[in-house]
């Protein structure tokens, strides 16, 4: 069984992905003090290598390439330094003093809730929801004081490795790139090539179009937020926009922290919390009918019920930051197991296997693809 196992292309294409798939996690355990700026700097190389492509087919060399679309980032980072994070930051101060105010209101709001339910249904529920909700609320706020001056030595040092690490991959990926493929047996070139390309194409095109779109759902809840009178449209818009890029768990995520809001004022209006619904319902039909046609239609192609449960999956077992990395990393693993699959088959079928190391795929411009 075993042996007929490793004799069929499926059988030796899921032997290769899962060797894979535990050398990647080795590889996430050995980096996981430095794993988020890895990202984000891998975010940051997506997004600004075609705009150094395009300054280098124009005449410019690669290290001024380098230098120029870093000093944008920085200029960018600069102003909403200068414009952005003190809104933010006075409206999350403002949240701050009210939290406590708002936080007994909502406990006032559940109590009376589920005392309304025993009364009417019958139900056995806790009267001392709103209190306990109240308390872990009251305890988690202490625990983020606490840890507020290790987010700070961890957001210097980002600030720092981020932009040092951009500007290396920037420079040198490509270098990398194909020094690391000159180490594959010549039998697996041209597949790894293949692979590669696909991955690569998919991932940037995905990175790009999601970033884009987070930052115009920004833009409009931040806009609607204002023109409805919500005093952190700012903070939450913002907050609209990172938590746009969670799929179908966002939107909804990102309704509930201006509703709690609206709730906890001493005269709750139901006017404010429709007008935050119809805001961020607004932001979201823009999305479906502009944004996601024009950005992401083809970028992915996973089933929506498998995107869903796997930002669940991932959300569980790595929080917040698996929720962000689930459809890429799906899409990612999609493309590996098929290409093994396909090349296998190929190879079983034409009882041949791949080009020599030093001749590259027909169809391959390894400079066309970071």
């Amino acid at each position: 069984m075993i042996m007929r196992l490793l004799n069929h292309p499926f059988g030796r294409a899921l032997i290769i992905y899962l060797a894979l798939l535990l050398l990647l996690s080795v590889l996430i355990l050995l980096l996981k003090p430095v794993l988020i700026p890895l990202i984000m700097a891998f975010i940051l190389f997506s997004i600004l290598d075609p705009l150094k492509n395009h300054l280098i087919r124009n005449g410019l060399n690669a290290i001024s390439s380098i230098t120029i679309v870093l000093l944008g980032v920085v200029i960018i980072g600069i102003i909403c330094l200068v414009i952005g994070v003190p809104l933010m930051l006075d409206q999350w101060e403002w949240l701050q003093t009210r939290l406590p105010t708002i936080a007994t209101q909502i406990a006032s709001i559940l109590d009376t809730f589920s005392s309304s339910i025993v009364n009417v249904m019958g139900m056995h529920v806790d009267t001392k929801l709103g209190e306990r909700w109240l308390t872990d609320l009251r305890s988690q706020g202490t625990d983020a004081v606490v840890s507020s001056a290790g987010i700070m030595v961890q957001s210097v040092f980002a600030l720092v490795f981020i932009p040092l690490i951009t500007f290396f991959l920037l420079r040198d990926y490509r270098k990398m790139r194909n020094t690391a493929m000159s180490w594959l047996p010549n039998r697996a070139y041209e597949l790894a090539w293949l692979i590669y390309f696909r991955v690569a194409k998919k991932l940037q095109n995905y990175i790009r179009s999601v970033f884009m779109q987070s930052a115009i759902i920004a833009m409009i809840t931040v806009t609607g937020f204002y023109i409805i009178g919500l005093d952190t449209a700012v903070l939450f818009g913002v907050l609209a926009g990172f938590l746009n890029l969670i799929p179908y768990i966002g939107p909804l995520l990102s309704m509930l922290p201006p509703m709690l809001v609206a709730l906890g004022v001493d005269s709750p209006d139901i006017w404010m919390l429709i007008s935050i619904a119809a805001v961020v319902m607004t932001a979201q039909l823009i999305d479906n009918i502009i944004v996601i046609p024009s950005l992401i239609a083809n970028t992915v192609d996973l089933h929506p019920m498998l995107v869903l449960l796997g930002v669940v999956v991932f959300g569980y077992f790595f929080g917040f930051i698996g929720m962000l990395v689930a459809i890429p990393a799906l899409a990612t693993s999609k493309i590996i197991f098929k290409g093994l699959m396909n090349g296998l088959n190929r190879a079983s079928s034409e009882d041949i296997m791949y080009v020599p190391i030093n001749q590259k795929p027909a169809d391959s411009n390894p400079k066309s693809i970071a």
